[in-house]
């Protein structure tokens, strides 16, 4: 039953990154999935604690801020900072390999969330945890580099507006515990579907940039 939770996002990055990440690539992208690895304690006790401090509402469209604290939010927001100890934000790379090592930084500090939720929900899981939630990890995972982006060289205007797009988008995610409660499923539905439509037009392409090779080569 939990199979999926546990090993859908892990197992989902490997078969992305043997699929679109160039192979000289594959020893730092070991080495940012590691790395964000020791990102995912700090990240799940700020989780925790903030999910502590905004109590679930159950039959209300309250819960969704629950979950938007308990989860979603600090699953989106925390890794971006814990990047900036491991790498320097100036540093220069070529297209599209910003984007798959912070996939990877990604990918690595939510992996054990599927495990930790497991023994969270033991014995009482939900339609949500146990199939909704790994499908927005994974969006999460592809999604926040471009955000993370701009967050890190942004300014004014235009950082504003990432970080607003940000919380609106991970807050409508955090409806979806919400809508099944209330059995309005197309909705939520509509909402994973959204994710993965984000998904196949802003961050996948993004994977599969490469830097144009020189003339001659």
């Amino acid at each position: 039953m939990y199979i999926f939770l546990i090993f859908g996002l892990p197992l989902g990055f490997l078969f992305l990154a043997l699929k679109a990440y160039p192979r000289e690539e594959y020893r730092d992208t070991r080495k940012a999935y590691l790395r964000g690895l020791a990102v995912f304690i700090p990240m799940w006790l700020v989780a925790r604690l903030l999910g502590a401090i905004v109590p679930p509402v159950y039959g209300s469209f309250l819960l969704a801020f629950h979950e938007w604290a308990e989860r979603l939010l600090p699953y989106a927001g925390l890794p971006a900072l814990g990047y900036l100890i491991f790498y320097h934000r100036r540093e220069k790379l070529p297209l599209g390999a910003r984007s798959r090592r912070i996939t990877s930084f990604y990918a690595g500090a939510m992996a054990p969330a599927g495990l930790f939720e497991t023994m969270r929900t033991w014995g009482s899981p939900s339609p949500y945890i146990l199939f909704f939630l790994p499908f927005f990890l994974a969006a999460l995972c592809l999604l926040m580099p471009k955000a993370a982006h701009v967050f890190h060289n942004g300014y004014g205007f235009g950082l504003a507006l990432a970080i607003a797009g940000s919380g609106a988008a991970t807050f409508a995610a955090s409806l979806c515990p919400y809508l099944l409660l209330a059995s309005l499923w197309p909705l939520a539905l509509l909402l994973l579907a959204a994710a993965g439509a984000a998904v196949w037009f802003f961050a996948y392409p993004e994977i599969l940039r490469r830097e144009p090779l020189a003339a001659g080569e």
